[in-house]
């Protein structure tokens, strides 16, 4: 599911080990409005729209901006625009975890004037730490620009930065990130994800629920309101929702993996918990947006924490639109992913013998489509060993 701006995206060219999910800047998300526009109603302007999965900012007499702009690209509809005349604007992508000491190739196109400076930003611990790699002189015309770097023994965790080095106007386009194979949810997907021999639920609400199957309470309806067109039906679940079904034969919880399509009717900073998949009780597990607007995937026993993988505030700047999320688990890892970036894990996690009966649905004020749940890991990302 996507909202109407993410659909004609033009095909580009990446090679197939990519580990960025939005190379292009091709796909984006509203920001959160100013005072006057959710007043009105009205969306912020398309050139302020947020790049997913990117987080950008600027400083200073500094600004970005993802234009819908197709000759002004290197390729594709959008591209990455940074100027600053005092201070920096800039883009960057992670935390990206560190499995070993594998180097990484970041290659992109970029034009302009003034200079560009990629950093690899250590992320192992607090405060995190910008290592510039190299300043490249920006040409008129779009240049390709390659580097080459291998994270030093400490680091665990890192973020790629690309930002303007004093006064500079650059258009960058088309980022290639290379290093340790990643198996990551292909985002945005070209179809519904299809049942196979590891599906033990899935769901995409063309149809209504079978009631002697599950438990369906309060306002519940199927809406083809803002689909992306191929996609169908979706599960809309209001106030008092409340949609079940026994966990014992649909969640395996050795091994397994959640994807869905989620819209959250209301911003994330809304204050409200809003669990997409859970098993409520002692013994549970818990996948989505908590009252902080942290996002990820818990087990539990006890009623106490057992592991978890948990974005701090993910959510916190999200307006409704839809997103994808997946998450995986095994002896080896948990994994979060939304959008196919990976945002949260843990490795060798501790995970429960037996979970309880109940497997809920989602809650009110969200839509819901595409739910399959598997008894396999289906996407595999080489963690820190320690």
């Amino acid at each position: 599911m996507l909202i109407a701006v993410l659909l004609a995206i033009p095909a580009l060219s990446f090679a197939q080990d990519n580990l960025l999910p939005n190379p292009s800047f091709e796909l984006v998300e509203p920001p959160r409005p100013t005072a006057d526009q959710a007043r009105l109603g009205a969306l912020p302007p398309l050139e302020t729209w947020l790049p997913r999965t990117w987080t950008v900012w600027s400083n200073g007499d500094a600004e970005w901006r993802c234009p819908a702009d197709r000759e002004a690209a290197h390729g594709g509809q959008r591209h990455l625009h940074l100027t600053a005349r005092q201070g920096r604007a800039a883009a960057r992508y992670g935390p990206i975890p560190v499995s070993g000491p594998e180097a990484w190739t970041v290659r992109f196109w970029a034009c302009g004037t003034g200079q560009l400076t990629v950093s690899a930003t250590d992320a192992t611990a607090e405060p995190w730490r910008d290592q510039p790699l190299q300043t490249f002189d920006l040409q008129a015309q779009w240049t390709e620009l390659a580097l080459t770097w291998t994270p030093p023994a400490a680091c665990r965790q890192w973020c790629l930065t690309i930002a303007t080095e004093g006064a500079a106007e650059a258009r960058v386009d088309e980022v290639l990130l290379t290093g340790p194979q990643w198996a990551t949810p292909p985002w945005p997907p070209p179809a519904p994800v299809a049942a196979d021999e590891h599906t033990l639920l899935y769901l995409d609400f063309e149809q209504p629920l079978d009631e002697d199957a599950f438990y369906v309470g309060g306002q519940v309806g199927y809406t083809s309101e803002d689909n992306q067109e191929g996609f169908g039906r979706a599960l809309r679940l209001g106030a008092g929702a409340y949609v079940a079904c026994s966990a014992d034969e649909h969640l395996n919880p050795k091994a397994g993996t959640i994807e869905l399509w989620c819209k959250l009717l209301e911003p994330g900073d809304n204050g409200v918990q809003q669990p997409m998949v859970s098993i409520p009780g002692p013994e549970g597990l818990w996948l989505g947006k908590d009252q902080y607007s942290h996002v990820g995937l818990q087990f539990s026993t006890g009623w106490s924490r057992l592991s978890g993988a948990i974005a701090m505030g993910y959510a916190w700047a999200w307006q409704p639109c839809w997103r994808h999320v997946a998450a995986c688990w095994d002896e080896q890892a948990l994994t979060v992913f939304v959008d196919g970036k990976l945002i949260a894990w843990e490795p060798r996690p501790k995970l429960s013998r037996f979970l309880g009966p109940e497997l809920r649905l989602g809650s009110p004020g969200m839509l819901m489509d595409d739910l399959r749940i598997s008894d396999v890991v289906r996407y595999r990302v080489p963690l820190p060993a320690d």
